[in-house]
């Protein structure tokens, strides 16, 4: 090859299709937004995302100040999340039945406006704990409709060829919120608690707004057995499809396990780090730093082979970033820590829930997927039990490491350990 030959390589010599590679690789990486549908759905997706971030951070940051109590926190997050446990199960059959873009926008709407009547009581010197948790279930109930909604809409709006590329596309853009909210919150938050939640009511309004214009197609005809029937069906299909079901269970393990310490990182920042909330802020946006970077990878790469193998690899390393960030000291260290996190788990995610999607059969969508979100309402038994762990027996960094300990054994008999997963 001649020095001209390769200087045009290097700036996009065309393919034989007649496509530039500088095009041809922008096509793999953001191919998905050719679809209008999933422009929409991905400004919603982004604005949803800032809104739940900062809900984190300011979240736990006013129940550290009014109670500076582990087990509080654990508390908050098992009375709104266990409603998840408990609806997300139904949240399929409706998927099935009713307007997606109706259910996406009443649940996000309701979000919103739980977010501003916190901000009111906290702006008012009314707010008191009891409030988050009154609230919390209100939010967990709509959440349990919003997030499987959201991810059947996905589907919707590509279809099975864009379908690894929209799903790494909306985990980039949840994380670009996680790498700028955070910290926006941490900053709001030395100017007021009450502006992070009125910050949160606007993105949502905003997600919202943006399902108006969408124009979506079912995918199946709407379902007519009884709801209850359409859940036993959906778990005898997972039954009957053991790697579906294999799927599922890596989900399931660090949310009960692992994503529970993210309510304790408000604590490791307050008393081992001894940092105030712009450094706590940057901690929660370490993870996402790691998680951007790895959906841009994931946007890239996504249709490269062996995915089963690489999710449950990057999900031990995300696990054993978590573990070492309960006894890290240093607060780069941990910041280092929580960005190497944050690049394995988006991976394991994206590859995870790609994999599921692609396997699964149109008629059953809806009632799976629920069944998958579904798995994020553990994380709130996981929190009350890590939060008294925490408090009355082996404190915060000691209880991290326990609870990530054993998670790691689980998932590698669960991932890496399984031929079905490694073949994916």
């Amino acid at each position: 090859m001649t020095e001209e030959e390769t200087t045009a390589g290097s700036v996009g010599v065309a393919t034989p299709g007649g496509v530039s590679r500088r095009e041809a690789a922008g096509q793999r990486a953001f191919g998905a937004l050719r679809v209008a549908n999933f422009r929409f759905l991905l400004a919603g997706t982004m604005a949803a995302s800032f809104a739940m971030w900062m809900n984190l951070v300011g979240q736990g940051w006013l129940v550290a100040k009014l109670t500076n109590s582990p087990f509080q926190l654990g508390l908050l997050q098992f009375i709104g999340g266990s409603t998840v446990l408990l609806v997300s199960p139904f949240a399929g059959g409706l998927s099935e039945r009713f307007d997606r873009r109706l259910l996406s926008g009443m649940a996000s709407s309701i979000i919103g406006v739980n977010a501003l009547i916190i901000g009111l009581l906290i702006a008012t010197g009314r707010i008191e704990i009891w409030h988050l948790y009154v609230i919390a279930v209100v939010g967990g109930l709509s959440s349990s409709i919003y997030a499987p909604v959201r991810q059947f809409m996905v589907y919707d709006a590509v279809g099975r060829a864009h379908l690894p590329n929209a799903i790494a596309l909306n985990s980039m853009v949840s994380n670009m919120a996680r790498v700028v909210g955070p910290g926006i919150a941490g900053f709001m938050l030395a100017f007021s608690v009450s502006s992070v939640f009125f910050g949160q009511f606007l993105f949502f309004a905003v997600a919202t707004l943006t399902l108006i214009p969408m124009r979506l197609d079912r995918t199946a005809p709407p379902a007519h057995e009884p709801v209850l029937t359409a859940i036993v069906e959906g778990a005898r299909y997972l039954k009957r499809h053991r790697t579906l079901l294999r799927l599922l269970l890596l989900q399931a393990i660090p949310a009960l396990l692992v994503f529970p310490y993210l309510q304790l990182v408000a604590l490791m920042a307050k008393n081992y780090l001894h940092v105030g909330s712009a450094g706590y802020g940057w901690l929660q946006t370490g993870v996402g730093v790691g998680a951007f970077v790895g959906s841009l990878a994931v946007a890239y790469f996504g249709n490269i082979p062996r995915k089963g193998l690489i999710g449950s690899g990057a999900l031990l390393l995300y696990m054993a970033m978590i573990f070492a960030f309960s006894f890290s000291r240093d607060y780069f260290l941990s910041l280092a820590c929580l960005i190497s996190g944050g690049l394995g788990l988006v991976v394991f995610l994206t590859f995870n829930q790609t994999l599921l999607q692609l396997h699964l059969d149109d008629e059953y969508r809806g009632r799976v997927i629920s069944l998958y979100t579904m798995s994020s309402g553990l994380t709130p038994f996981g929190s009350l039990f890590m939060g008294f762990v925490a408090e009355r027996i082996l404190g915060t960094p000691h209880t991290i490491a326990v609870f990530v300990a054993v998670a790691l054994v689980l998932a590698f008999f669960s991932g890496l350990a399984s031929k079905d997963i490694r073949r994916l």
